[in-house]
């Protein structure tokens, strides 16, 4: 009877150690189910965040395409919320080179005038400039400097130059020379545009593209662009100052009646077509979307909208 006892407390203390090992074993699997399962759910965190900080972000466009809402309006920057708000400006697409009017000779000068001012030498910038117009112009016959189709030939690119305008900013990356200015300036998009009505709008222009086109120096065009800017340095607040006659615009760059003279076609004070940068933010995220739209009779008119 004792060695019956002994062999059951036996079996209990198996069952006892059987069911031990086991919990231990569900206890090391939901631990390790539930380690996995975090970083899913920290990037769905994550995305949420993101597509209510786009969410603002878009929501910022409608406002600002109000027919009664200025570049600079208070209501384009404010809070909706506990840590989520939207910051919207309203500038012109005219500040940037039209890449697209690089045929025209004071364009091209002034695009060579710009490379100097990123580090270029002229031979180089010449080249980009002279490269980039006859890839939009349509015969074959090379500028200066520039390249058509032998010297893409010899690169076994025989399809190029297009000889079309450009339709959108990367195509410029295929252009001879091209490789030296993003090297020199890597911010180049910035500075380029396939949208504008073609004129250089000093209301919005880089002091950098208004001293390459207009000759001025590089102290009057940085103090051209203070002054317009104001006082927060910020282009498209509440505090920029507007130019609307070409003659303050004159004075302030100290240019001469000829070099005035020479650039009154290919420059304005109000170009047609608007930049719209919209931010919304959304606890740590910031998602930003930009717009560019054709002022018409009726309001704007949508262009284009990219994803920054």
């Amino acid at each position: 009877m004792k060695l019956l006892r002994t062999d059951k407390t036996g079996e209990r203390g198996m069952a006892l150690l059987l069911v031990l090992v086991t919990v231990m074993a569900l206890v090391i699997i939901v631990g390790g189910l539930w380690q996995a399962s975090q970083p899913g759910w920290e990037e769905n965190d994550y995305e949420r965040a993101r597509y209510r900080a786009g969410l603002l972000a878009e929501s910022g466009f409608s406002l600002a395409m109000h027919p009664d809402i200025a570049p600079g309006d208070i209501a384009l920057q404010q809070l909706l919320g506990p840590e989520k708000g939207i910051k919207v400006f309203i500038t012109s697409e005219g500040g940037r080179i039209p890449v697209n009017e690089l045929t025209d000779e004071r364009w091209r000068d002034g695009l060579v005038e710009l490379c100097i001012l990123w580090g270029m030498d002229a031979a180089s910038g010449s080249r980009v400039a002279d490269s980039l117009a006859d890839w939009i112009d349509e015969d074959g016959e090379t500028f200066s400097n520039g390249a058509e189709n032998p010297y893409y030939a010899g690169l076994e690119r025989p399809e190029y130059p297009a000889n079309v305008p450009f339709t959108s900013l990367e195509q410029m990356l295929l252009v001879a020379g091209m490789d030296e200015l993003a090297r020199s300036q890597p911010m180049w998009r910035d500075y380029f545009t396939i949208h504008s009505d073609g004129l250089l709008d000093f209301n919005a222009a880089s002091w950098e593209a208004i001293a390459a086109l207009t000759g001025t120096t590089q102290d009057s065009a940085m103090n051209f662009v203070a002054v317009r800017n104001g006082d927060d340095g910020i282009q498209g607040t509440i505090d920029d100052y507007r130019l609307a006659d070409m003659g303050e615009v004159q004075a302030l760059l100290g240019l001469s009646d000829s070099e005035m003279t020479g650039i009154t076609d290919i420059v304005t004070l109000e170009g047609s077509v608007v930049r719209i940068e919209s931010t919304g933010e959304f606890g740590d995220f910031t998602e930003t979307r930009l717009m560019l739209a054709r002022q018409v009779a009726t309001g704007l008119s949508p262009l284009a909208r990219f994803r920054k």
